[in-house]
This record gives C-alpha cells, sequence and structure tokens, in this order.
C-alpha cells in the first residue's frame, strides 16, 4: 500500500542526514517545529507546496525528486558522482 506522505517523508530524513542536519536544523530551514519535521519524516505530516519548493531549493533537488516513487538514495549518489565527473576539469582536459 503505498502512502506519498510515508515516501515523502523518507526522503526528506535521507535528505537531511546525508547534509549532517539534525531535525531542528531542518526546522529553521523551513520555519516548522522539529516536532513538525519529526511527523513529516513519520508520514504523518505533507508539506505545502512552498515549503516543498523551498526544500528542494535548500537540498539542491528538483520537485520531481519527491513525487517519483523510483528516486532513491542510491539515484542521488549517482547524480553527485556524474557532477563531480563532468564538473572536474580532467574530464574537460579529455574532451579538448
Amino acid at each position: 500500500d503505498y502512502n506519498m506522505y510515508s515516501e515523502l517523508g523518507k526522503k526528506v530524513k535521507q535528505l537531511r542526514k546525508r547534509k549532517g542536519l539534525n531535525q531542528d536544523d531542518l526546522a529553521i530551514v523551513l520555519n516548522l517545529s522539529r516536532g513538525q519535521i519529526s511527523n513529516l519524516e513519520n508520514g504523518r505530516r505533507n508539506l505545502s507546496l512552498k515549503q516543498l519548493k523551498k526544500l528542494c531549493e535548500y537540498f539542491n533537488v528538483d520537485m520531481s525528486y519527491f513525487l517519483m516513487t523510483e528516486t532513491t538514495d542510491s539515484c542521488l549518489n549517482l547524480i553527485e558522482k556524474a557532477k563531480v565527473l563532468f564538473n572536474s576539469k580532467e574530464l574537460t582536459n579529455m574532451q579538448l
């Protein structure tokens, strides 16, 4: 049984942990309480569109990350590695 709020919460928690933040830190970013962040991460609360946009900007992810069920933490790892590779000077020099 797919629960959109639960999936959203898992992804928010993954992003928060990847950035080394605690729930209080994220609460400040979103102007929410720590309890509200806990409820969000546990699938008991949703975000407004404005809050979701702020979250995307803060974590530098596209909104589709939260909407697509197949987007996982391992996908983010691959995307980050690709960004590093494509931004590296070695790749630029190899292309020349």
